[in-house]
């Protein structure tokens, strides 16, 4: 014990420290915490009082770092930007400039602008724009993410083949990246759109099925109570007869909860 208090007396000395002993209390003004009065002396005879609030001061130093959230929200906007697919032919389309035909169209157009507008405030969490090919719903569900991703949230389009090869392709040595970083960004994205949900793959009955069967049901269920926008030339019965009765309408279950579903008619624009 002498040994660390003649230790301890070096230390201060080296630092110019005399005398240290609490002359008092006092009541933090900003978070009512009880806090020491300390009086210091330094080697020439000079007295210091000094009363500094450990609690505040920590919290200061935590602020000026960001939090676990914020971190897990930046790393899940750049994996969103990364590796979302986006063919040419929609890069820079726009809501505006969608041209509405049929009275369909017109309530898709007019419920992607409220779903921007609104965004996190709407009644439904998600959208399905169900319909033939050709008739927009792609393009106005990438519009969607590219106008709320300038407004600082993470978005991601990806076509359901596109996200199946995605996750094949952590299976190879190669890579860093791992399925489980997948399906953890995609629950971490603002707003995800899952563009031609069904048509991912032709009718291969087997293995690849269940595979790309179960990794779609993930997706829906990750993303059951959080924004996502699907596109589908589907209909709910059309899903259970590709992924099968139980695995279809557990999938289809989870894209109607908390989703609006519009279904589009109009002629084939490509």
């Amino acid at each position: 014990m002498q040994g660390v208090q003649e230790g301890l007396k070096k230390v201060m000395q080296n630092a110019g420290i005399g005398r240290i002993r609490k002359i008092g209390e006092r009541e933090c003004e900003e978070c009512g915490s009880t806090v020491p009065i300390m009086e210091r002396s330094d080697r020439e005879g000079n007295v210091f009082e000094e009363s500094l609030c450990l609690s505040c001061e920590t919290n200061k130093t935590r602020s000026r770092f960001p939090d676990k959230g914020e971190l897990l929200r930046a790393k899940a906007q750049g994996f969103s930007i990364k590796y979302e697919v986006v063919p040419k032919k929609l890069l820079g389309k726009t809501v505006s400039e969608y041209q509405t035909e049929t009275d369909s169209e017109k309530l898709m157009k007019n419920t992607i602008a409220d779903y921007i507008m609104n965004f996190g405030k709407t009644k439904h969490n998600s959208l399905i724009l169900a319909g033939q090919m050709g008739v927009g719903k792609s393009h106005l569900a990438y519009a969607t993410a590219a106008e709320l991703r300038k407004q600082g949230y993470s978005t991601m389009f990806i076509a359901a083949d596109d996200f199946l090869k995605l996750i094949k392709s952590t299976y190879e040595k190669e890579t860093d990246l791992s399925e489980k970083t997948i399906f953890e960004m995609i629950q971490e994205i603002d707003l995800l759109v899952f563009d031609e949900i069904g048509a991912e793959y032709n009718n291969q009955k087997g293995e690849y099925e269940s595979w790309a069967s179960e990794k779609i049901l993930k997706v829906t269920d990750l993303r059951e109570d959080l924004p996502t926008i699907y596109t589908t030339n589907y209909s709910p019965a059309d899903f259970e007869g590709k992924y099968g009765a139980i695995q279809g309408g557990r999938i289809v279950s989870r894209m109607q909860a908390g989703a609006k579903r519009i279904v589009v008619e109009g002629r084939d624009r490509r």
